[in-house]
């Protein structure tokens, strides 16, 4: 969240877990989240994917889709090295949708990278 808040002023700093009614767009939710075991015989690590969508007014699927480029690349590449060790991010999906609501219009960019534990008990 704070990368994204960093690196995407047009969104204003609102980056939020999960959006209350009535927050003004554009704005990105942090939202579905996995990851699978990916440990090696003297790594412990995880493949983490997570996905970050974004909301705006339907009348700005131009804004939009500049808002998730601008969201892939302050994500693209970039490693937490100094909280965590994990790998650079990767991206796997982006997509622009209408949202059923009619009101709004929704991109979806999909993060994959490996986290390995720090090691300690």
């Amino acid at each position: 969240m704070d990368r994204i808040i960093a690196h995407v002023p047009d969104l204003g700093g609102r980056v939020f877990d999960m959006a209350t009614k009535g927050v003004d767009h554009p704005y990105a939710t942090l939202g579905p989240s996995y990851w699978v075991d990916d440990s090696t015989e003297c790594i412990d690590a995880r493949e983490t994917t997570l996905q970050v969508d974004l909301w705006h007014d339907s009348s700005s699927k131009g804004e939009l889709e500049d808002l998730v480029d601008d969201v892939t690349a302050a994500l693209k590449g970039w490693a937490d090295t100094v909280s965590l060790t994990m790998h650079p991010v990767e991206i796997s999906l982006v997509q622009i949708m209408d949202d059923p609501d009619g009101v709004s219009v929704h991109g979806v960019i999909q993060i994959e990278a490996m986290v390995e534990a720090d090691g300690n008990p």
